[in-house]
């Protein structure tokens, strides 16, 4: 439809992140995000099922990655998929995408769009992300490159702006969206915590006078069992049990204070803010951080620093990045660690959860902070604490604790006060597993998407219009 902007969400608004949506104003379309949703109860390609030669049609055929017209190589799908347009030669005037943090389920399929479609991701972020294809921890790519973000950004007609929320690790964002004809919030995920506290603040200020007619929000935190009666008041500040980073910062040290044996720790080897975080502890705790390999590499490219690491036994044969990190870094022997492992923090992550068999007789505690598994519902979480039983091993989850809770992300009631302060006139909730349960909450006019159907903004009735070709 001429002259008028048509929205589309190819996947993710009733799954935990896999979020593509369209904006299409004429002949330039603008997406946002390129993940896959989060679902450990199906992570077909877990290292245990090989990939084939033609990896891009199994994901489709899969529903991993969603099929979209212009977006893939042609040889990608010409011969399994005649039906779906390429990128090579597709009529477009303009089109990209835009990555708003290097979360998984918000950017997994990002290498897998052609090399002439462009992709935005921050400058910090594509150092990260090239460090983490060095150590085989990337996305799958068939790119060579990815384009920089800046403050402002045109796809023909379609103006972007971001807001920076977090500065600490890779960069996270949300976007403001502007067409000729209408204007467009979405948040990426919303963290009310830390720094993100006060720079979503601002962001709210910004948005207010900017007034937009849609907000695209996420809803992670309304979980699936929630009952849709349930009423939920609205709060910005944390409540029912919810700590403040800085308290999850002090709890943390204290439990290190405390313990006298070893440390072994597990995080989210992308947040860098988290490499910021347990450096702090350590210092303030008088102890040695001991990374992985892989992480020290992440930790040299990105902060450009070395670090001290530790080579796990679980390498039978010797990957070839390993030679380089080796130089770069500081390489403790495992047997000075077994003597005085009072002094030192030793990062643990799951693939070497072998490892844990060699401490089991140095007093030591488990972090587990952010890393996998995630929680309960992750399989691997069986794993992990039979490993830890029969270590005889103490075990704390830092994000829970006698004194409350953290959550990265914001909770529901946050949420629904992020929405108020926003006002936009429309609200389209994604990126949850009940959107049932937050829009009963909605005091703002909302609209219950589907997926892969393309609307038109009504502005007289302040609704969506589904186009029927």
């Amino acid at each position: 439809m001429k002259d008028k902007t048509i929205i589309t969400f190819h996947s993710g608004l009733d799954t935990i992140g896999g979020v593509i949506m369209e904006v299409r104003y004429n002949d330039d379309r603008a997406f946002f995000e390129a993940g896959t949703a989060y679902d450990p109860a199906f992570d077909i390609f877990d290292g245990k099922v090989n990939r084939r030669k033609d990896h891009i049609s199994d994901l489709l055929w899969i529903n991993e990655i969603p099929m979209i017209d212009g977006v893939y190589r042609k040889q990608d799908i010409d011969e399994r998929f005649p039906f779906l347009l390429p990128a090579d030669g597709y009529a477009i005037h303009e089109q990209a995408f835009f990555i708003s943090h290097l979360h998984l389920d918000h950017m997994r399929m990002m290498g897998l769009i052609s090399p002439e479609v462009k992709v935005y991701l921050s400058k910090p972020a594509q150092i990260l992300e090239k460090a983490l294809e060095d150590v085989g921890q990337g996305v799958e790519n068939i790119r060579s490159s990815y384009t920089d973000m800046t403050d402002d950004m045109e796809v023909g007609e379609i103006k972007v702006h971001r807001f920076i929320l977090n500065d600490d690790s890779y960069q996270d964002y949300s976007f403001y969206i502007e067409t000729p004809d209408l204007k467009i919030h979405y948040t990426g995920d919303v963290f009310v915590y830390g720094k993100y506290r006060d720079k979503i603040l601002k962001e709210i200020a910004w948005l207010n006078k900017a007034r937009p007619d849609i907000l695209v929000c996420e809803g992670t935190r309304f979980p699936k069992d929630m009952d849709p009666d349930k009423r939920i008041t609205p709060s910005f500040e944390p409540k029912d049990g919810l700590i403040t980073y800085d308290r999850l910062k002090e709890r943390m040290s204290e439990t290190i204070a405390k313990h006298k044996g070893l440390i072994l720790f597990n995080y989210y080897e992308r947040e860098m803010s988290d490499v910021l975080l347990f450096e702090e502890l350590a210092k303030r705790n008088d102890r040695i951080l001991v990374y992985e390999p892989e992480s020290a590499h992440l930790i040299n490219s990105f902060f450009n620093r070395s670090v001290s690491m530790l080579v796990p036994d679980t390498y039978d044969n010797k990957p070839e990045y390993l030679e380089e990190i080796l130089s770069r870094n500081i390489v403790l022997d495992k047997e000075e660690i077994l003597s005085h492992p009072q002094r030192y923090m030793v990062q643990n992550s799951y693939p070497n959860l072998m490892e844990l068999l060699d401490y089991k007789n140095c007093d030591p505690l488990y972090m587990h902070h952010s890393g996998t598994p995630l929680g309960d519902f992750d399989p691997k979480m069986t794993n992990l604490k039979t490993m830890i039983d029969l270590c005889h091993m103490q075990y704390t989850k830092t994000y829970e604790g006698g004194d409350g809770y953290f959550s990265a992300h914001a909770e529901h009631y946050q949420i629904l006060s992020y929405i108020e302060k926003v006002n936009a006139k429309l609200v389209i909730p994604c990126h949850t597993l009940n959107r049932k349960a937050m829009i009963a909450n909605l005091k703002h006019p909302y609209f219950y998407a589907l997926e892969k159907v393309s609307y038109i903004y009504d502005e007289e009735n302040n609704t969506l219009e589904a186009l029927h070709e």
